[in-house]
């Protein structure tokens, strides 16, 4: 199941690139916007073998619209993540909760142990996945979860993230800041659990740009 807040320009940055290029392959488990808190999430995480959310994180927190508390170390149901492949685009939750996620029956947790980092412009608020910066430190981590939803392991898909990060990198070094962010991400991009875990293939589907985010 697919978890997009877009209450803020950060989320709306992620969450909007979700939406354009992950969210067509996932549905109907996805919750967006003023939904995509913890009621309506923990109806659709049991059947799902996959859950990815986007938002702001910390090192023992996964959260969604408007910060509220999706996860937290210790106050969650274990059967919640138990046999599932758990992406997580927030800051900081590889710190803690990824780890924790895998000791409670996660079969593999993907995330990032510090900031996620990246460069937006807020004059593509309504249609961030058309953000060139955006998309630059993004449009990775948008390659290894299409990897995953192809049958890959959880492996490739993290090694597919990491050489899109290396590329994008080498490619903006004219852009000294933007590049040091998509390094900074490479640096932070981490893999728990078993890295030959799998989901269940998602078909690729051919779809228009969608209308812009109104909320």
């Amino acid at each position: 199941m697919l978890s997009l807040p877009i209450f803020d320009l950060p989320t709306r940055s992620a969450s909007g690139m979700m939406y354009r290029y992950i969210a067509p392959r996932m549905l109907p488990e996805v919750v967006m916007g003023p939904v995509a808190r913890r009621p309506f999430f923990s109806l659709l995480v049991p059947p799902s073998d996959f859950i990815l959310a986007t938002g702001h994180g910390d090192v023992d927190t996964a959260t969604g619209q408007n910060e509220a508390i999706i996860w937290t170390v210790g106050q969650y149901n274990p059967s919640e993540v138990q046999g599932k492949v758990i992406k997580l685009v927030q800051c900081d939750t590889g710190a803690e909760l990824g780890p924790d996620l895998v000791k409670n029956g996660a079969l593999c947790y993907m995330g990032f142990d510090a900031d996620l980092i990246w460069i937006t412009d807020d004059s593509y608020y309504a249609k961030p996945w058309e953000d060139p910066y955006s998309s630059a430190c993004l449009g990775p981590i948008i390659d290894g979860i299409q990897a995953l939803l192809d049958g890959q392991t959880c492996g490739e898909s993290m090694a597919i993230e990491k050489t899109g990060f290396q590329q994008n990198a080498q490619d903006n070094g004219d852009f000294p800041l933007l590049q040091s962010s998509i390094l900074f991400n490479l640096q932070h991009a981490v893999l728990f659990g078993d890295p030959n875990a799998t989901v269940k293939p998602r078909p690729r589907l051919s779809l228009p740009p969608p209308p812009p985010l109104i909320i």
